[in-house]
């Protein structure tokens, strides 16, 4: 059966006519130039934030109207109403408005609306090349399929479940691969299966890669080579093709993968959240692949009812690790003064480095547009991707290699002798199960990686070493969304207690995991996954202490 999907179409900014009410709904500039298709996939990046959603429907958030053990529960509203509780709960997010950019409507209509501009783009290139054979379109043929492939990419992870393998994945929903045009509002197109959603994603992919180059006039905000190799580690990793993880996280990060690391960042004291966000998404540090910016309001949800706090924050950014062992968090935030908590400490502490850049429309109306500039590929994060897959090959050496870089390189500016990460310090931290608020923790979190897959085995030793690249990621992507994405790709199960109702347990297979299409999309008759105050306001600099007291 032929399912009918809702899908925004707009050309570029700067492309489309003014006064469009008053013209056919059709009459659309045309695009006849290179110049002018190249201004056209400037707009082929989605301007929705998916961090909202997958952060709170992963363990990063807590309730912090629930019971923290001790009945310690305060009573503090929510940023973005009734949404808030309902995503927390792993259920379909009904009251999302249409105009909030973190939203799962808009996350699904302005992905697609991304995908629309490559595809119109694409088509204008056949037709440019067509009447003009000395025309090479190749570059900007690179740049619309791989940001076709990627908005796919975050489609596929946010509303679908988790890639298994080629057969057991085509038993899961995938969502429509748009691959022309839209010329109306609605139009028939299948979710089809996710196993034929990833096979779609990496034939674009790998045509992008064929001609991906780095002539921009702004190289860090498109799809250049680095973002192109580092978005080709993800894709495998998620995909579980180590062997092409390796490839092009190396082609990513050159010879030098410490050159590519924040160091600078780190080695420097910032007084002003300002600072430190301007310091991070800076378009000059090489940690930085690619940048994109979007509308969203996520910093303005934590430290209310919902949060970074408790056993989120401990195991987190409030937390120890294998060589800040004694430390109640690593000291590079001390140095970088990157904690930041809003209204009291008691409500949780969160990390400036995807925050907002406000937009004024009326300065005198204080009105205008939050901006969030994300770190969408970085240097780190696409090292840690190669650290994992060389724990997948039992290849050690390198994946301590990998790991020691990236610790090795917040530890730059720091004055606490901090030890040099070993196979044994990994292997013995993560083997503890130290009592933390009166409750033992497992630092070797199951991963149900068998369950997922019964082909994909991992022995006790594996098991340690995930652990470890798994908490360093976390850390390295705390409200970015993407611990959602591990959650669901290790089948990792995780607790939210909501207000004073019974803890929920999402458990490896729960079909919840999938993100609910908009209602709108269902009631258009596609096929649903289940059923049946400002930052700069009122945020200060948190001040303690990284030395843990002694017990």
């Amino acid at each position: 059966m032929r399912k009918k999907i809702y899908i925004f179409i707009a050309l570029a900014v700067g492309l489309s006519s003014c006064g469009f009410l008053d013209k056919e709904p059709d009459n659309r500039t045309s695009i006849t130039t290179l110049d002018q298709v190249k201004k056209l996939l400037a707009t082929a990046y989605s301007t929705a934030d998916f961090a909202w959603v997958c952060e709170f429907s992963s363990d990063n958030i807590v309730d912090n109207n629930s019971e923290d053990g001790s009945w310690t529960r305060y009573n503090l509203s929510v940023h973005k109403g009734q949404v808030e509780d309902e995503v927390f709960a792993w259920e379909p997010a009904v009251s999302a408005s249409s105009s909030d950019g973190d939203s799962p409507v808009s996350i699904w209509s302005r992905a697609y609306k991304a995908i629309a501009v490559a595809n119109h783009a694409l088509e204008a290139m056949d037709a440019i090349e067509a009447k003009d054979s000395t025309v090479d379109c190749s570059e900007a043929r690179a740049e619309a399929y791989l940001a076709r492939a990627y908005n796919h990419f975050v489609l596929a992870n946010v509303f679908c479940m988790a890639y298994r393998d080629s057969a057991l994945s085509s038993l899961d929903k995938g969502v429509p691969y748009m691959t022309v045009p839209e010329k109306v509002v609605y139009s028939n197109a299948e979710r089809g299966t996710l196993t034929e959603l990833y096979d779609k994603i990496e034939k674009d992919l790998l045509k992008g890669l064929e001609h991906v180059s780095d002539n921009y006039d702004q190289p860090k905000y498109h799809f250049n080579k680095q973002a192109a190799y580092a978005f080709a580690t993800r894709f495998y990793l998620y995909k579980r093709d180590y062997d092409k993880v390796i490839q092009y996280a190396t082609m990513a990060l050159g010879a030098n993968p410490m050159g590519c690391m924040r160091t600078e960042y780190w080695s420097k004291s910032y007084s002003t959240q300002e600072q430190l966000l301007f310091a991070y998404s800076n378009t000059q540090s090489p940690s930085n692949f690619l940048l994109t910016a979007t509308y969203s309001t996520f910093y303005r949800s934590l430290n209310g009812r919902y949060a970074c706090n408790r056993q989120a924050s401990r195991a987190s950014i409030y937390g120890q690790g294998p060589t800040w062992q004694g430390y109640t968090f690593h000291p590079c935030y001390q140095k970088v003064q990157g904690l930041y908590l809003r209204g009291s400490q008691d409500y949780g502490l969160f990390y400036v480095h995807t925050g907002e850049y406000f937009e004024y429309t009326d300065k005198v109306a204080g009105i205008g547009y939050v901006h969030n500039v994300n770190p969408t590929f970085t240097a780190e994060e696409t090292l840690l991707c190669r650290a994992e897959a060389y724990i997948m090959k039992s290849d050690y050496a390198h994946a301590l290699a990998d790991l020691k870089i990236w610790d090795d390189s917040r530890k730059v500016g720091t004055t606490e002798n901090l030890p040099t990460l070993t196979e044994s310090l990994i292997e013995n931290f993560y083997r503890s199960n130290p009592v933390d608020h009166g409750t033992v923790v497992n630092r070797a979190t199951a991963l149900h990686c068998t369950d997922m897959c019964p082909s994909w085995t991992i022995d006790s030793k594996q098991l340690l070493w995930l652990n470890c690249v798994l908490h360093f990621r976390r850390l390295e992507t705390i409200h970015q969304g993407l611990r959602w994405f591990d959650i669901k790709r290790y089948g990792i199960e995780i607790r939210h207690k909501q207000g004073l109702a019974p803890e929920k347990i999402l458990s490896w297979n729960d079909p919840h995991r999938a993100i609910e299409i908009p209602s709108t999309v269902i009631e258009a008759g596609m096929e649903p996954n289940l059923r049946g105050s400002s930052v700069t306001d009122d945020a200060v600099v948190f001040t303690g202490s990284c030395v843990a007291e002694e017990e």
